[in-house]
This record gives structure tokens, C-alpha cells and sequence, in this order.
């Protein structure tokens, strides 16, 4: 018997002799054949038809000591440059003991080490759960998800034609940027130039990390919204340009306001292809910046900040403010930042062209008014969500709890007035299809809170009937909204979160008040309005369901849910119209009908049913991503693939 086991580890032969023909010796790091032609020797992967490691396993070693170095080389020269950055200020002013006791603690990175950013763990998202074999793909090398092939393929910025590059930027720049401010403008457009000019001029000297990252992803957001054919096509190229600014995260994701606007982009895409990231932990994260950065206090007026510095900060909070807030509503979850802890003003809705760090002309156009209109919503929302799902107490205004939910209901139609009567005055042909948009918005908005506030929730268990069925109206309301913007045309923006999110939720609020107000809704309705608004609801799932798997899981259970409550009311009906026929409706309804108390069977209780985060699978995997494999690489003509009508 041997005295030792000779343990012998796979190597693949090299593409050089592969291509020649030849016998390779398959000697590890180099055959003889590359070591002697001084080549690089690397093995051939059919399936990506690129090289790949000739050892796996060393590979691996070899990219761990890699890692190993580049990590010891950071903390070194951090190190050194906290050296140096304290002898450089040494001639200057003494910091104040708070700024002192802040610059110890707060480190110049966004994550837990200055070479793994914390970010890079939510935008790798799980899988949706799949019945095949798990694993089984893993070491075959003819499979594009093999962990022999390299990672997975992503589109360059420079694959984007300079005509339609400008086209995404304007677009971006018009429609996008009016409801997420998180840049100034003359900013994103100084990366644009970088990166677009280093792409004609076939170099990569003038266009920095940030440049790419900020720009492969403003390039994703604007081809989902401009795409008018072939939208699968345009998510599959727009999931490539996010994994492009993926790969320079843990250069931009800084700790400071320039670190935090990268943040917020990457959730803005989050929003369109939610499979892209884990949404709950990028807003609760860009709300820990904002806190960490103090950006929820207004800085004193001493403070030696130039104006456009404290518009930015400004900016930069509300909008993750409202992001935040959008998905934990969505989710009935308690979010990090509270009203009464934030005690900074709106920024002006001036267009960045007459702002400067001297002054903002007033004599500028107002172009940011869909974000102040959105941020005053978001603040309605979030009281809402506190009270009712929370038990945040109610103000001292409010004399009961009645009295606080008459005053929110007031509240949000007060807000849609507003915005109706403003987009009705507005005289500037070029923000028509802006206010177009925003009247559009508070047509979903307001029924949406209308839903939260009076469906069944932790603090009212049992609504009045009244209460029910106002959520039982808007709920269709809501459906009804967003199947109109989804079907929108080219330049609105086409998310899926939300719509998914909310009009589920409504569905469940329209379930639960058409259980128990049987008597209210076939006073006011025919059947067949009914079972109308009860497919208004499977149609929207049904349009979502294309581009993010979890609309078809909301379709189908919503559509399990929706059977036993429509058997029930349908022989409510027919006992109904046994026993009597209804000639007329009566002035006050409401006297007339009881509150049917009965609930579902534990296996469809709707009352259980305020948590739909682990439902949705936030983490889950891209819709995108799933039938990329079906798409070829990115088109020659953008214009005539996606019907941009650039010549306009």
C-alpha cells in the first residue's frame, strides 16, 4: 500500500493547444507548450466561448490571496491617508468638539469594511425557488450558471450608440429626474461627458468609476421608461447595464452625500427590476446614511455651507426619505425615520440651471414640483402607516381616534385637490406631460390611502361597515389606476413594485369588505359590476406578471383567495333574491344593512394577511436576468429595435 494518497485536482487543457490541435500536458500554472511561447495559458469554455481557469482550484486560491493583499493594502494606505489628512489640517482652524467626536467614529466607507461594502450584500439577490435539481448545474462546464464559467455577462456602456445615449440622458434628465432630484444636474451631466467622450475616443482615461456607475445605471432607468416595443428586450439589456455599475460599488459607495446619491440610483432601478436588489435593506440602509450624515437636522445658519450644498443635502434626504417610506407603507413596515425627528426643509423647486453656490435665481422655472407634491404625500402615508399598524399615538389635536382618521382623510383629499387644480393651471407646454403624470399619480395615491386607512388593521380590528366599503371603492380605484399607467407610452416610468405591492394589498381590503358588506355592495351594485371589478384586479397582475415573476404569484393568490369569498357572495345573492326583490335603493343604505362579522376559514383568512414581504420574495431573482439567455446582444439600431423616434 502507498504511504501517502496522491490527490490529483482537474485541470482543463489550454485554448492554445486546443486550437492547434496538439496534445497538451496540462501542466498547472503553464503547459510547456504556452511556458515555452512565454503566452498566457487559459482553458476554452464552450459555453460562454470565452477563456476560462485552467484549475479551479487554484483559481480560487490564487483570487482569496489576491483579496488577502488588496484588503491589507487599503487598510495600509487608509491608514496612511488619515495621517496625512490630519497633518495637512493641522495649520487650519480647530474643529469643533462635536465635529471632532464625529470624524472618530464615522469612517469614509458605506458597509462594514472599506473593501466589502455592506450594499453588495442586497444586490445579490436569492433565487426564486425552483423544483429542479439544486447543484445540479454547478460543475458542468456547458452550463451558463457553471461556476467554471465567469461571472455573468454584463453590457458596456460603450455597446450604446452616442445618439442613443443622449437620447436616454435627455430623457432621464426630463422625465425621471423631476420625481428623484438626488443629482445636480450640471453633475450627472459632466459624467455623462466623461464617459461618452472616453467611448468615442476609444479610452477609459477621462471617465472615473463613479462616472460609469452613475451613468450605466441612469442608461438602465431611462431604456425600461423610453422603450416603446420590445420591452423584454430592453429590461434584458437594462439588467446587463446595472450588473456593469455593479462591479465599481466598492468604489463609489463612499460615506458621504456623493456615496449615498449612488445608493439612492441603485434603488430607483431596484424599483423598476425589484429581482435586482433587496429593496427593504437598501431603504432602511440610505436611511441609516442620512442619519449618519445628519442630513434629517437642518444645518444652523452659521454653518459655512454654500447654497448649493444645502439645497443637496436637502434633496438627498428627501428623497430617501420617500423611498423609504414607499416601500415600508407598501409593507405596513415601521420605517427608521419618523416626522417628528426630522427637522429639515424641502429644497426649492427651481431647475438646477439657476441655482449656483452663490444664489438660486428666483427668476427660474420651477421644474421639481412633482418630488415636493410626492414628499408631502410620502409624509401623509407615513403617519398612517404609524398610527394604524404601529400604535404611534395620535397627535394632541386629535380628541379621538375617529377624529384623526376624519382628519388624514381630509388630509390626502385636500392633497389631490391640489395637485388637480395645479396641473389644470399649468401654462408650460413643455411640463404638460409632467403634470399629466403627476395627475395620473394622485388619481392612485389618494384611493390607496383611502384602502390603508379604513381596511381592517392591528389598531381597528372591525371598521364600520361605512369604512369598509369607502375601501372597498378605492380599492377598484386603485386597480383601475395603475393598469392605466402601466399601459402608459413612452417616457413614463414603468414600475413594478409598488403596483404590485399596493394593488395586492387592495385586493385583500376588497376580499375582506365584500365578505363582510354583503348587503352594502349588492344594494349599490349589479352582479356583473361585481365580478367586473373583481377582474380588475387579475388584469393588472396579469400585465406585471412579464416583468416581475411575483405579479403571477400575486395573481394566483389573489385568485385562490378571491373563489371561496365570490362562491359565498353568490348565494348570498341567491337567498337574497329568494326571499325578496329589491325595487329601489334606499337614501341611507347605510341604517339599513349589518355588519356581517363572519370571517374565512383559517386556510384564506384575509384578516391575517398584513405582512406580504416574505410573499413577494423582496430578495427574490430578476425576471430579467431569468430570459436573458433568449435575447440577442444589444441591437446596432437602437432607434428602429425600441421605436425611440429619436429625429423628434
Amino acid at each position: 500500500m502507498a504511504s501517502h494518497i496522491r490527490v490529483r485536482r482537474r485541470t482543463l487543457s489550454c485554448a492554445r493547444c486546443r486550437l492547434r490541435k496538439v496534445m497538451c500536458d496540462a501542466l498547472s500554472p503553464t503547459c510547456s507548450r504556452c511556458k515555452k511561447a512565454n503566452v498566457s495559458c487559459v482553458a476554452f469554455n464552450p459555453a460562454t466561448k470565452q477563456g476560462a481557469p485552467r484549475s479551479i482550484a487554484q483559481y480560487l486560491e490564487t483570487e482569496i490571496a489576491n483579496r488577502d493583499r488588496s484588503i491589507s493594502s487599503l487598510d495600509h494606505r487608509s491608514g496612511r491617508d488619515e495621517a496625512l489628512k490630519v497633518t495637512a489640517t493641522l495649520p487650519a482652524s480647530k474643529p469643533s468638539l462635536l465635529e471632532s467626536v464625529v470624524n472618530d467614529f464615522t469612517p469614509s466607507f458605506i458597509g462594514v469594511t472599506a473593501a466589502v461594502p455592506l450594499a453588495r450584500c442586497v444586490v445579490v439577490g436569492t433565487r426564486i425557488p425552483s423544483t429542479r435539481l439544486f447543484g445540479a448545474t454547478d460543475i458542468d462546464m456547458h452550463h451558463p450558471r457553471s461556476i467554471i464559467n465567469p461571472l455573468p455577462m454584463y453590457t458596456p456602456l460603450e455597446s450604446i450608440p452616442i445618439e442613443a445615449s443622449r437620447y436616454l440622458f435627455d430623457n432621464y434628465m426630463l422625465r425621471v429626474a423631476a420625481q428623484y432630484p438626488i443629482f445636480y444636474s450640471q453633475d450627472v451631466i459632466s459624467s455623462y461627458s466623461a464617459v461618452f467622450q472616453s467611448v468615442s475616443e476609444n479610452s477609459s482615461s477621462g471617465s472615473t468609476s463613479y462616472d460609469i456607475y452613475i451613468i450605466s445605471l441612469i442608461m438602465a432607468i431611462s431604456l425600461t421608461t423610453a422603450a416603446r416595443t420590445q420591452q423584454g428586450r430592453a429590461n434584458s439589456i437594462a439588467s446587463g447595464l446595472f450588473k456593469n455599475a455593479i462591479r465599481h460599488i466598492q468604489t463609489v459607495l463612499t460615506n458621504d452625500i456623493r456615496g449615498l446619491q449612488a445608493l439612492l440610483l441603485l434603488l430607483q432601478y431596484a424599483f423598476l427590476d425589484p429581482g435586482a436588489a433587496n429593496i427593504w435593506l437598501l431603504s432602511g440602509f440610505a436611511s441609516q446614511a442620512c442619519i449618519d450624515l445628519g442630513l434629517h437636522q437642518e444645518l444652523p445658519e452659521s454653518a459655512k455651507v454654500s447654497i448649493l450644498e444645502r439645497d443637496m443635502r436637502r434633496r438627498v434626504f428627501w428623497c430617501a426619505y420617500e423611498m423609504e417610506i414607499a416601500v415600508c407603507a407598501a409593507l405596513f413596515r415601521p420605517t427608521s425615520l419618523l416626522s417628528k425627528n426630522i427637522n429639515v426643509s424641502f429644497p426649492t423647486e427651481i431647475e438646477d440651471s439657476a441655482i449656483s453656490a452663490e444664489n438660486i435665481d428666483s427668476r427660474g422655472r420651477p421644474s421639481k414640483f412633482t418630488s415636493h407634491r410626492i414628499w408631502r404625500f410620502r409624509q401623509i402615508e407615513c403617519e398612517i402607516v404609524s398610527v394604524l399598524f404601529h400604535s404611534e399615538e395620535i397627535t394632541a389635536r386629535d380628541s379621538s381616534l375617529e377624529g384623526w382618521m376624519n382628519r388624514m382623510e381630509q388630509a390626502i383629499y385636500n392633497w389631490n385637490d391640489e395637485v388637480h387644480r395645479s396641473a389644470a393651471l399649468n401654462q408650460d407646454p413643455s411640463m404638460n406631460s409632467t403634470w399629466a403624470e403627476m395627475d395620473l399619480y394622485a388619481h392612485i395615491a389618494t384611493p390607496y390611502t383611502i384602502v390603508t386607512l379604513f381596511r381592517p388593521c392591528p389598531r381597528t380590528k372591525k371598521p364600520s361597515s361605512q369604512n369598509l366599503m369607502k375601501a372597498f371603492v378605492a380599492a377598484v380605484k386603485v386597480a383601475d389606476g395603475y393598469f392605466k399607467q402601466a399601459n402608459l407610452d413612452f417616457g413614463n416610468s414603468k414600475y413594478v413594485f409598488h403596483p404590485c405591492h399596493h394593488t395586492f394589498s387592495s385586493a385583500v381590503a376588497f376580499l375582506q369588505a365584500l365578505q363582510r358588506c354583503k348587503d352594502c355592495v349588492c344594494v349599490l351594485y349589479t352582479l356583473s359590476e361585481v365580478e367586473a371589478f373583481m377582474r380588475s384586479f387579475s388584469q393588472l397582475f396579469a400585465t406585471m406578471a412579464e416583468r416581475w415573476p411575483a405579479a403571477e404569484r400575486c395573481l394566483e393568490e389573489y385568485e385562490r383567495l378571491l373563489t371561496p369569498v365570490k362562491k359565498d357572495y353568490l348565494e348570498f345573492i341567491s337567498q337574497r333574491a329568494r326571499s325578496q326583490s329589491i325595487s329601489h335603493v334606499p337614501d341611507d343604505f347605510v341604517d339599513l344593512v349589518t355588519l356581517q362579522d363572519d370571517v374565512l376559514d383559517q386556510t384564506t383568512n384575509l384578516d391575517s394577511m398584513f405582512n406580504f414581504g416574505s410573499f413577494f420574495h423582496l430578495e427574490g431573482s430578476s425576471a430579467v436576468e431569468e430570459y436573458n439567455s433568449l435575447y440577442p446582444p444589444v441591437p446596432i439600431n437602437w432607434n428602429a429595435e425600441f421605436h425611440f423616434d429619436i429625429s423628434q
